[in-house]
């Protein structure tokens, strides 16, 4: 996952300050808003590629104001049916003014049978969260909403740290029947990690933690890969996914997670029922 967030900041400090000097000098403008996603992550990420706007292909359902700055739900809700021809490759969440705005990057496969996903997300100021979809055949479908919420980059963490690492690359993993969808599974991954923001301070010695967050998580049904997850510290402390599987008859899903200092976790769950 591209390490952009020192790049957002300066650029978004250099484009708000404007020009210095007093109130009264001639010719001092006015600090204006930058428009983050227009100006610097849509053409870092998509290029000229026109997005589509509409909830045609995904659609995306977010708190209007977060209970929990630090817990915001992100349910990204798919239009289609994954099949061969047209399916939903990748889908990007991005928490426009975190300091790190790409929360994740999910790429999906026909295998999912649907590209559904809910996730949990830190919010750091009143923004805009965005979801784009990018179909096999080349399409980018975009959708955003409005989240108030505020802090949660450098909200403490939620749990004790020194038991959190005690902890951390635990799994957990359970499956359950879509009653919509015969054929399809609803898979619900937790991980242990405190996914640590490089913003947080410890409350007993008052410094700032490092960052150490999840990087990667691939799923597998067998050895067939439903999804992978290229995630970064703007997803919540544990991070938990849900999403939708075609069960294949292997009666196993098997995870593998990589963090951003390079430890490693593996581990198999038997599918029940």
């Amino acid at each position: 996952m591209p390490h952009l967030t020192k790049l957002f900041l300066l650029c978004c400090l250099m484009l708000l300050t404007g020009t210095a000097g007093a109130d009264d000098a001639p010719g001092v403008t006015e600090p204006v808003e930058v428009d983050t996603w227009a100006t610097l992550l849509k053409p870092h990420y998509f290029g000229d590629t026109p997005l589509i706007e509409g909830r045609g292909v995904i659609d995306m359902k977010t708190p209007y104001r977060s209970e929990d700055a630090a817990f915001t739900p992100v349910s990204i809700i798919a239009a289609i049916p994954q099949t061969e021809a047209r399916y939903i490759k990748d889908i990007y969440v991005f928490v426009e003014k975190n300091p790190q705005p790409l929360a994740g990057v999910f790429h999906m496969t026909p295998a999912a049978g649907r590209a559904d996903l809910a996730l949990r997300v830190r919010v750091d100021a009143y923004t805009n969260v965005h979801a784009v979809a990018v179909l096999n055949t080349g399409e980018l479908h975009h959708v955003s909403n409005f989240v108030k919420a505020q802090g949660g980059c450098s909200a403490p963490a939620a749990s004790d740290f020194a038991k959190a690492m005690q902890h951390i690359g635990e799994m957990k993993f359970r499956a359950l029947p879509d009653a919509e969808n015969a054929d399809l599974m609803i898979g619900q991954f937790l991980l242990s990690h405190p996914n640590v923001t490089g913003m947080q301070k410890d409350q007993k010695t008052q410094l700032i933690r490092p960052e150490h967050y999840v990087k990667t998580i691939r799923l597998f049904e067998g050895d067939k890969l439903l999804m992978t997850a290229e995630t970064g510290f703007s997803v919540s402390e544990d991070p938990s996914f849900r999403f939708f599987f075609r069960r294949q008859g292997t009666g196993e899903i098997r995870a593998e997670v990589e963090d951003s200092k390079g430890l490693h976790w593996q581990e198999s769950f038997k599918i029940k029922g």
